[in-house]
């Protein structure tokens, strides 16, 4: 019944082109609600609510920060070692993620982005292109395995405090946790799948699924991952005036929301859908609209920012310090887009053959 829709959209439109229509459609939303949300901001009131807050807070802040990226330096060794690149030392899986994720995330564009930093730094361990393009997915699986987890888990826990953002379309607390039920049993059933040994694609561009135990680790470390994420935001929030006393998980389910709504749009930095979606569902946890403000801007510097000015400097001074210049950066984006073509080039050579490479 589907198959000629699908067949037609893919042939005729592009899944690419469809995909990016509906990111701009999202963003272009998101700009419109935070446009709204912004107008009725006393912004002296924000900038006095970020003068308020303790240096103690700060640090925590600060520390909750860390502990997210060193997290996020896990995923990467667990993708080298998945593809069995267990040469590559984890102080240089931690560079590859940092600078990666860094970049990328403010940017935009994080598939080509992450992969080109990726490929700078592993380079010198003879990383091949269609090895970066597996870490790559093997770290954004784990990423989107811990996102699913989260969410469930809060769908099911904290149904209603998604209410504000589906509310208009007629969608309550039971049917959320509905929802979250349906995201942990889909969990559940890739657990299953993958307790055989799974892969797809073929020849270079095979991918062998991680195993059910390994799969499970990779839900855990996104937990812990989007756990650190979410505290930094959550003690900013906390220490606003007169602050309500939100639950953690709440406030984590919302957070969680709010960046796959922002990725999504591929905005860079998720600018736009983040601080819109936090404007629509924190306020009813007691929340001021203005505490919500502060709490986003500094989140974006302690998350965002500084991350990103730290990772430009460090793949600067590592890449000065081997001796490479501006042409290695251009070499970097040469390879990943030629392994893109390459990669559309087989797939389409196996859709032709009646060889679609699904997963086995």
């Amino acid at each position: 019944m589907f198959q000629p829709v699908l067949t037609f959209l893919r042939d005729r439109i592009g899944f690419k082109r469809i995909l990016l229509a509906v990111s701009l459609a999202m963003l272009g939303f998101a700009i419109y609600v935070l446009y709204d949300k912004l107008k009725a901001i006393d912004w002296t009131k924000v900038w006095e609510a970020i003068g308020q807050i303790g240096p103690g807070t700060l640090i925590l802040a600060g520390l909750f920060a860390a502990a997210a990226y060193t997290t996020l330096t896990v995923y990467d060794y667990f993708a080298t070692r998945t593809i069995g690149r267990s040469d590559i030392p984890y102080p240089a899986c931690a560079v590859g993620s940092f600078t990666s994720y860094s970049i990328a995330h403010n940017l935009g564009a994080t598939v080509f982005t992450a992969a080109v930093v990726r490929y700078l730094v592993y380079s010198r361990f003879q990383i091949t292109p269609p090895e970066v393009v597996k870490i790559c997915f093997i770290a954004g699986l784990t990423f989107w395995l811990g996102n699913a987890t989260v969410l469930g888990l809060g769908f099911v826990l904290e149904p209603y405090v998604v209410g504000p953002m589906v509310e208009g379309f007629g969608i309550g607390g039971g049917t959320v946790r509905t929802v979250g039920f349906i995201i942990l049993a889909v969990l559940a059933g890739w657990l299953v799948f993958v307790a055989s040994p799974r892969g797809f694609g073929r020849g270079a561009w095979r991918i062998n699924l991680p195993s059910a135990p390994l799969t499970a680790l990779q839900m855990v470390i996104g937990i812990v991952d989007l756990s650190f994420c979410a505290a930094i935001l959550y003690v900013l929030l906390m220490a606003m005036p007169g602050a309500p006393p939100a639950p953690f998980v709440a406030v984590a389910v919302i957070f969680c929301a709010a960046m796959l709504l922002g990725f999504a749009t591929h905005a860079p930095g998720a600018a736009g859908a983040f601080e819109a979606t936090l404007l629509v569902a924190l306020p009813p946890l007691g929340f001021t609209a203005e505490a919500v403000v502060a709490a986003f801007i500094l989140f974006r510097l302690y998350y965002f920012i500084i991350p990103f000015v730290l990772a430009l400097a460090l793949v600067a001074i590592r890449e000065l310090a081997s001796g490479h210049s501006l042409s290695h950066l251009k070499e970097s984006m040469a390879v990943i887009r030629a392994a893109e073509q390459s990669q559309e080039a087989a797939k389409q050579a196996a859709k032709e053959a009646g060889q679609p490479g699904q997963a086995q």
